[in-house]
C-alpha cells in the first residue's frame, strides 16, 4: 500500500502537507472535522476498513454490530469500493475514539483490551458494546477523557 498526503496545522496557523503511511492513514489524526466530513461523504473504502479492523483487533461479527450493519455488507465490498455515508460516518467516529484511546493509553494493545472489558463507569458494560450509537460513543470518549485527566473511571 502506498501513503497518502494529509494536511496538518502548524503552530503559526499554516497548513503543511505530509505523507502518512497507509498503515497509519486510517487514524485521520491530522484531519479537521471538515476533512472528516468530506471523507464520510466520499465513503470509507473496504481497504481502509480492513486495515482499521486489523489494528483494533475485531472480527466482522463484532464490527458489524458496532457499525449497525450486517457481516454480509462488510464482506461484499472489495478494495476501493466504499461504504454508505451512514456506515462511513460510524467508521470515522470509531477511528477517532480509537486514536484518542491509543493516545491516552499509550499502547494499542492496552486500549484494545480496555475497550473489550466491562467498565464500572458504564454499569459494568463493555465499552465496545455501547459504541453502537453516537451517544454511547460520546460516553466512551468522555470516560477516556476522564482517564486522561487521572479521574478514576
Amino acid at each position: 500500500m502506498e501513503g497518502r498526503a494529509v494536511s496538518s496545522k502548524q503552530s503559526d496557523g499554516t497548513s503543511k502537507k505530509k505523507i502518512v503511511e497507509a498503515e497509519e492513514s486510517w487514524l485521520l489524526e491530522d484531519s479537521t472535522n471538515l476533512e472528516k466530513s468530506y471523507a464520510v461523504k466520499s465513503g470509507v473504502s473496504k481497504d481502509r476498513l480492513v486495515l482499521f479492523k486489523h489494528t483494533i483487533d475485531l472480527d466482522y461479527d463484532r464490527l458489524s454490530i458496532v457499525l449497525g450493519t450486517t457481516k454480509t455488507t462488510l464482506h461484499k465490498k472489495q478494495g476501493n469500493d466504499t461504504f454508505s455515508t451512514s456506515i462511513s460516518e460510524k467508521v470515522i467516529a470509531l477511528m477517532d475514539i480509537y486514536r484518542f484511546g491509543y493516545e491516552v493509553f499509550g499502547a494499542q494493545n492496552k486500549f484494545n483490551k480496555w475497550v473489550q472489558t466491562p467498565n464500572r463507569a458504564l454499569g459494568n458494560r463493555i465499552p465496545l458494546e455501547v459504541m453502537d450509537t453516537f451517544f454511547g460513543m460520546r460516553e466512551v470518549t468522555d470516560i477516556i477523557g476522564r482517564i486522561q485527566h487521572g479521574v478514576y473511571s
